[in-house]
């Protein structure tokens, strides 16, 4: 994450959490930051060829259509004004990142060739939750490049359990060479 959107991100959290409008500002974010990944959308905004007031009134007419709050509004267009609109996604990464830890949560990824049981599932979260001493908000993930285990991303930090690390490791062991 660069320092600029986590500059934003610091500026636009305060600000909602003074309106108290946290879950709300998240939630919009959220929705902001995926409309940019959308092939149509998003090079059109971030481009440094849009002049300034069409690249704002773009920004104005997206905040409508969104339904954003005020605050929003006002901040997609600061956003516009310094050509920053391409930081959304990341901007909205690290307000969720903040509004978790206000709410003394943590964001996991679970990763497994195929779908996880319930128990499965639970298991690993409570394992998590005892290492993060937070509340788990776990995001499973089917991958089905891994051969079998799990790998879970936590807070920066990747465990992973997966068969292919196993037999890797194995192999270093017994002799040096790669067996996968």
């Amino acid at each position: 994450m660069s320092t600029v959107s986590r500059r934003y991100a610091k500026a636009i959290f305060s600000l909602a959490e003074n309106e108290h409008s946290l879950e709300e500002t998240c939630n919009q974010l959220a929705r902001l930051a995926a409309l940019l990944h959308d092939p149509a959308v998003g090079p059109v905004l971030r481009s440094p060829l849009l002049a300034p007031g069409r690249r704002r009134e773009l920004a104005q007419t997206l905040a409508r259509e969104l339904g954003l709050s005020d605050l929003l509004t006002r901040f997609l267009g600061v956003l516009s004004d310094h050509q920053r609109l391409g930081e959304l996604p990341a901007i909205a990464d690290n307000v969720q990142h903040f509004y978790d830890q206000a709410l003394g949560r943590v964001r996991i990824t679970i990763r497994s060739a195929r779908p996880l049981s319930a128990t499965q599932e639970q298991e690993i979260n409570a394992a998590f939750a005892r290492l993060a001493a937070k509340q788990v908000v776990p995001s499973a993930v089917v991958d089905p490049e891994l051969l079998g285990g799990v790998l879970v991303e936590i807070e920066g930090k990747v465990y992973d359990g997966t068969v292919r690390t196993q037999l890797e490791r194995l192999a270093k062991e017994l002799g040096g060479t790669s067996v996968v």
